[in-house]
């Protein structure tokens, strides 16, 4: 299976768009369709997802900060049904966690991880919708930190490998949309006038 695979999946760009995690899980780029990390603590982390769910994350495209899992009550109340997906820092996390423990072997090994960007995550880098396979990064370090809830996280510094291709950002993207607006304009401005034209002639016959 290539979602316990370390690196690139074969067949798959960097900078693919997928309007969904299942549809990431599917082209085992990151398997989980809520949780942030994948791996084995015994191996390392295979990739993760950046959307956004902790304060502590610092995006800064071919760097950032990543927070690992856990420290929020996902379980809920009888007057507060669970949320699988958000809930607010309640108490410390640790690197006991299995999943933060995968992070934290990628510390020591170096490997490859796959990096997905969310539309949730609050970042010039983030798609403005869906999900993004933005390639390859490797964990610098790992350390405890105490977070801006008030509780220790664990915290990952991420660098992105050389060699892919540059990251895109939603000012781009932006621009891009705004250069295919004017084309249409252009366009269109183009079709009356020769319909004008056409006019023209008809009322010279």
């Amino acid at each position: 299976c290539f979602r316990k695979t370390f690196g690139a999946i074969p067949g798959v760009k960097v900078g693919t768009w997928f309007e969904t995690r299942a549809l990431c899980s599917q082209a085992a780029i990151h398997a989980p369709w809520v949780a942030g990390i994948y791996g084995d603590p015994q191996k390392g982390a295979y990739s993760i997802a950046l959307s956004g769910g902790y304060a502590d994350d610092v995006d800064l495209g071919e760097a950032f900060t990543y927070t690992g899992a856990g420290g929020r009550d996902l379980k809920g109340t009888k007057d507060k049904p669970k949320n699988l997906r958000t809930a607010p820092q309640s108490k410390d996390q640790s690197f006991d966690h299995h999943l933060n423990k995968c992070l934290k072997r990628s510390a020591e090994t170096k490997r490859p991880i796959r990096v997905i960007r969310g539309f949730k995550l609050p970042s010039p880098y983030a798609p403005k919708e869906g999900y993004r396979y933005d390639g390859l990064y490797c964990v610098e370090k790992a350390w405890m930190d105490q977070g801006l809830e008030g509780f220790l996280v664990c915290k990952y510094a991420m660098k992105r490998l050389p060699g892919q291709p540059p990251l895109p950002t939603q000012s781009e993207d932006s621009d891009e949309e705004d250069a295919d607006a004017a084309e249409e304009d252009a366009d269109e401005e183009e079709a009356d006038d020769a319909e004008e034209s056409k006019d023209d002639e008809d009322d010279d016959e």
